[in-house]
Parts: C-alpha cells; structure tokens; sequence
C-alpha cells in the first residue's frame, strides 16, 4: 500500500535521527531537519515542473509508436510521483500551469 506521509512526522523523524547520530540539541535537529525538507520540496517542485513543461501533450497524435510509448511511459511516471507527493507540492506545482495540464497527470 502507497500511501501519503503527513510531512510533520517524516521532518521529526529525520530531527530525531540527526539529533541521535550528531548528538545535538532537538532544536537544532529540528532546524536542520526542516530546512533539508524544504530543500528537497523546492528540488521536487522544480523537477516536476520542468518534466511537464517539456512534456508533448499531443503525443497520442503521433504515428510513430515508439513516440507513442515514450509519452505514455513518461505520463505514467509522473502522474506515479504525483500521487506520492502530499497535497502542498502538488498546489505548489499547480500555480505554475494552467488546470488542463495538471489534471492530465492527478
């Protein structure tokens, strides 16, 4: 079963591992903690964004059907990343594309 993870508990487990292996404050664990989650949203965001930027939304048009798999194969893969993602990324992502672009994917 895939599902969601609430993003609060994965930043305090990874407080509480950084805190445990650097032997710091929590606090400091925390903060650490925190701001890799952020980067790592930023990195996604970014990643995604661009794959759908660059994707070709009319490849069903296509008569080569190793176009055809390519697209589809690739559709697959980010509409999959998509519904692993919790719900602020995907809001996020949305704010840089039209509603027809990003309801292809969900």
């Amino acid at each position: 079963m895939n599902s969601k993870l609430n993003f609060r508990s994965v930043v305090f487990k990874r407080a509480y591992r950084i805190a445990k292996e650097t032997r710091c404050e929590f606090a400091q664990a925390l903060t650490q903690a925190w701001k890799r989650y952020r980067d790592f949203k930023t990195r996604t965001i970014e990643e995604l964004t661009n794959r759908i930027n660059g994707f070709d939304f009319y490849y069903q048009m296509s008569d080569d059907s190793r176009t055809y798999r390519y697209w589809s194969k690739l559709q697959d893969e980010i509409s999959n990343q998509m519904k692993a993602l919790p719900g602020s990324f995907i809001s996020a992502i949305a704010q840089h594309f039209n509603s027809d672009k990003i309801k292809s994917f969900i």
